[in-house]
């Protein structure tokens, strides 16, 4: 046990097993701080889904003795400062257990054994503070939950391994040669135009993805167990096959540019994708990609440049020193784009 001074607070690292945890909060040992138990599911199902690989990642809890000393040794006793939901969550896991075990599913038994056999080796990080006043552990508590860097969504993308979204957006990036001509912005969630000559954000580029695989619109918080539909190599296809399509109404290198090309818009990008893919969720794969084809060549007449005034008739405004016109990002100018396509 190695105790530091930070800043005057004595402060140490401890380690729990999960039935440490369990028993100490049984026993009115462990003080939580207000339960949510939306937050609670969540990690539990986290901890559930990814048990078998063995890829659970949790930061240390973070705990402080309202008695003793750190000097002691491994406290008994703990009031959480931040984890309450990490806690709650491990320490219902045996429940949650013996629930899969008992299901008639053998996928969800075999889940259970899994869990059951792993449970007692299963250990947690504790940091654990001496000598906070109530007042000093709520605002470390708000500065835990408040002054941390959320990570971006482009981060999200690109380094989330379970996500099947997030996967096939990387794969679609990594593999389509005119698509990495066109740009695809990497750091910024959205893209200013005209200076930024990127097509998408890689933000953008999920939500474009997300929809042909799901036939939704892509939220940063969708969940694919529950809502992929086409099979994954499909989707890969029929994207690749959209952007192959797509292409060839305007050249790569230059789409993204705003000052010429209107196809710059992502409010008309998500307009077209879901133009193309529109109603063919029970259609074959090649029915699917067939029409899709078929949909996107019916607009090569049209004439893509940013100054034509036939965009004005969409909802947007004039904005910058160009004076530029945007298109609005919303239902109702997205379904007059989908309607004026269907009609061309």
């Amino acid at each position: 046990m190695i105790i530091n001074e930070v800043f005057s607070t004595r402060q140490s690292m401890f380690v729990y097993s999960v039935s440490e945890l369990a028993e100490m909060l049984e026993d009115h040992r462990l003080h939580l701080r207000e339960v949510n138990t939306g937050q609670v599911r969540m990690i539990r199902r986290y901890i559930l889904e990814n048990a078998e690989e063995g890829q659970i990642y949790l930061p240390p809890i973070v705990a402080m003795i309202q008695q003793g000393s750190l000097d002691d040794g491994k406290p008994k006793s703990l009031a959480i400062i931040d984890g309450t939901q990490r806690v709650k969550a491990l320490a219902h896991l045996e429940a949650a257990v013996s629930k899969l075990i008992n299901s008639d599913d053998p996928s969800e038994q075999k889940q259970g054994f899994t869990l059951h056999y792993m449970l007692p080796n299963v250990q947690v990080a504790v940091q654990v503070f001496e000598g906070l006043k109530q007042k000093q552990a709520d605002q470390l508590y708000i500065d835990l939950n408040t002054k941390g860097k959320k990570v971006s969504l482009s981060k999200r993308i690109s380094y989330d391994s379970r996500n099947e979204v997030n996967q096939l957006t990387n794969r679609i990036l990594e593999g389509n040669e005119q698509l990495q001509k066109a740009g695809v912005e990497l750091e910024k969630t959205a893209i200013m135009r005209p200076r930024n000559k990127n097509l998408l954000s890689l933000s953008q580029l999920r939500r474009l993805v997300g929809f042909f695989m799901t036939g939704k619109t892509v939220t940063g918080k969708l969940s694919m167990y529950a809502e992929r539909q086409l099979p994954t190599e499909e989707s890969f296809e029929l994207i690749n096959s959209w952007f192959d399509e797509l292409f060839s109404l305007y050249p790569p290198e230059t789409i993204g540019d705003y000052e010429h090309s209107m196809l710059a818009s992502f409010p008309l990008l998500s307009a077209i994708t879901q133009y193309a893919y529109e109603g063919l969720d029970q259609e074959t794969f090649r029915a699917k990609q067939e029409i899709l084809q078929q949909r996107m060549r019916r607009l090569a007449h049209i004439d893509w440049s940013r100054d034509q005034e036939a965009w004005k008739q969409f909802s947007g405004s004039t904005r910058g020193k160009a004076k530029y016109y945007y298109l609005n990002s919303d239902k109702k100018t997205n379904d007059a784009l989908g309607q004026w396509f269907r009609l061309e």
